[in-house]
């Protein structure tokens, strides 16, 4: 099969290889190859025989840029035919195969293991014993936080009670509904039963595990007496948690060398791909504690799978058994039964529904939920309303557009450019930020950021200049900076500054390769961050049959851009492609979900 007419992908050398090696010479079988290549490296976990069949090799790759043969796919029936014929798929457990078919969907072996590792963790995660003691210690617990000011909402305390009696717990909630302080105060609970208790914090990148730091710290200097608990002195990536090796396939914790530590809580796990939370369980000793947090509605990850997404699905379609329902009654919580069957794994998650950050009548919250629940009417009257959060410019120009980019420039990211003092700075970078979904063309934050780099930039001056902002693009283990996080650069000190753990940390900029001007990110980027105004550009296109933008412009994206808001949301765009994006979800391919619920 010429899959491609001159250049060949790395796709199309994988179902030639595969095919010769296993002497399937059927283009329509090359074809599914090429396809379960194509489909894992677009996002999914599987290629799901469904979503091909009767179709053209066309419509399924949607790259323009790869000129495909025009083949056409036979019925399902005859597609499974066809796997089930070929010496390169494995049928059944114990097989070990380039490929996997299975449950109507075909997987790269490498692939099909990973979902494996995970329904083989929460299957085999011992049931929760629910003893008396347990709820007094944590009322206790809870009685002496609240006293000194926090108020928890029945949620807050459920989510408590879940992880300190469950060895898997997971937790889902929105903007403003507490996280960070369960996070910290689940931390507290463990310290204060077992101070010798070791617990791991981590999240997928710098930036998150920065600010969960922070937030510990902070719960720890507010509601804590010194020196009496021991709380984590920092928060790792996950990578860094589980040892980095260059040039090694393996990370140094693993199955045969697993973390020394009794609970490991892992934040904005919407963030992480299905390889490395994978590579995570394995790496956890048998009598270890998993807690993960993150936002369901939030974007998947970049690589493979909806790892988040799909452990939370059964949220609302199943109900408590007899154990989870003594935990919601104890905390006061509603059970809204609606006949739902029982499922084990539903009393292991809490949704958070109730948010303490946005005030009753915050358009910024109203906003999320319509997007939420999928409302497209209530989108359109929200945004017609004078809320004094939300603000929408409807898009006239590309002159119009770089003109008031310029704007915030003038008024905002100037301000930056004149700072000596680096929390000064760092509060700054936090006040405002230029979201899109893209990265390149007009649209795109490579164009917003050389509109603003132009302004910026004094004249005669080299490529740094006193309070430039940055983004890491890459990891660097030796100088520990990573992939998403943020820096400003002091020329006095010719030195780039990051926060850290404890204070900030400054590096040469001459030691410096992988970085972008940051002024303007993606919202991919921007996950794991807040900022008190967020200007979120939408590109003034029509989609048509663009399948790029289709899978680029999903309910997800625009709900994550939303909530990255504290104070203020401005939208500069038209409401057409805002109406596309509530009812266009991310699809994301995998068998994880049907494996775990069904």
């Amino acid at each position: 099969m010429n899959v491609l007419s001159q250049t060949k992908t790395i796709h199309h050398h994988f179902a030639d290889f595969i095919c010769s090696k296993y002497t399937c010479h059927d283009n329509v079988l090359k074809a599914i190859v090429f396809c379960v290549s194509y489909m894992t490296a677009s996002g999914h976990s599987c290629l799901s025989l469904g979503t091909i069949a009767q179709k053209t090799l066309r419509q399924i790759i949607y790259d323009e840029n790869i000129n495909v043969d025009d083949i056409k796919f036979p019925d399902e029936t005859t597609l499974e035919k066809y796997l089930l014929e070929c010496d390169a798929v494995a049928k059944k457990l114990g097989q070990c195969k380039p490929l996997v078919y299975m449950n109507g969907n075909c997987y790269l072996y490498r692939y099909w293991n990973y979902e494996n590792i995970i329904l083989s963790f929460f299957q085999n995660t011992s049931k929760p014993v629910i003893d008396d003691n347990t709820l007094e210690e944590c009322n206790k617990a809870i009685d002496e936080l609240q006293s000194k000011g926090i108020k928890f909402s029945s949620e807050q305390v459920l989510a408590q009670l879940t992880a300190l009696t469950h060895d898997v717990c997971v937790i889902s909630g929105g903007p403003g509904t507490g996280k960070t302080t369960v996070i910290a105060a689940i931390v507290y609970q463990l310290l204060r039963n077992h101070q010798d208790c070791s617990i791991a914090l981590c999240a997928p990148t710098g930036k998150a595990a920065s600010r969960l730091m922070q937030a510990i710290a902070h719960f720890k200097e507010t509601y804590v007496a010194e020196n009496s608990i021991q709380f984590p002195a920092e928060a790792f990536t996950i990578h860094r948690l589980l040892g980095y090796q260059k040039g090694e396939l393996e990370f140094y914790y693993n199955e045969q060398n697993p973390l020394p530590y009794d609970v490991v809580i892992v934040d904005e796990c919407s963030m992480v791909d299905i390889p490395l939370v994978s590579k995570l369980m394995k790496a956890l000793k048998s009598t270890a504690r998993l807690i993960l947090v993150g936002d369901k509605d939030q974007l998947s990850s970049v690589e493979a799978g909806a790892f988040f997404g799909d452990v939370c699905w059964g949220a609302s379609e199943y109900s408590y058994t007899d154990n989870g329902k003594r935990l919601l009654q104890h905390c006061n919580c509603t059970i809204d039964e609606n006949h739902k069957k029982p499922h084990p794994m539903r009393d292991a998650i809490v949704i958070l529904n109730k948010t303490f950050r946005f005030s009753a009548d915050s358009g910024i919250a109203a906003l999320a939920q319509a997007i939420r629940n999928k409302d497209e009417s209530k989108v359109t009257e929200i945004l017609s309303n004078n809320y004094n959060d939300v603000e929408f410019k409807e898009y006239e120009s590309l002159e119009w557009l770089y003109s008031t980019i310029q704007g915030y420039a003038n008024s905002w990211y100037s301000t930056i450019a004149c700072q000596t003092d680096i929390n000064n700075a760092f509060q700054n970078i936090a006040n405002l930020c230029i979201l899109s979904p893209f990265n390149k063309g007009p649209w795109g934050v490579e164009t917003y950021n050389t509109v603003i780099e132009k302004h910026m930039k004094p004249a005669l001056s080299g490529q740094w200049y006193h309070g430039r902002i940055i983004m890491v693009t890459a990891n660097d283990y030796n100088l520990e900076v990573f992939n998403g996080d943020t820096g400003i650069y002091i020329g006095d000190d010719d030195a780039v500054y990051f926060s850290a753990a404890q204070g900030f940390r400054k590096i040469h900029s001459s030691l410096l390769t992988n970085y972008v001007p940051a002024y303007s990110i993606t919202v991919h980027k921007s996950q794991g961050s807040e900022f008190e105004h967020v200007v979120l550009i939408l590109p003034h296109i029509d989609i048509g049959n663009n399948e790029h933008w289709k899978m680029l412009l999903t309910r997800e994206l625009l709900y994550t851009a939303v909530t990255r808001a504290r104070r203020k949301l401005t939208i500069l765009g038209n409401k057409t492609i805002l109406q596309y994006m509530v009812k266009n979800p991310t699809m994301r391919t995998s068998g994880l979900r049907q494996r775990l619920w069904y």
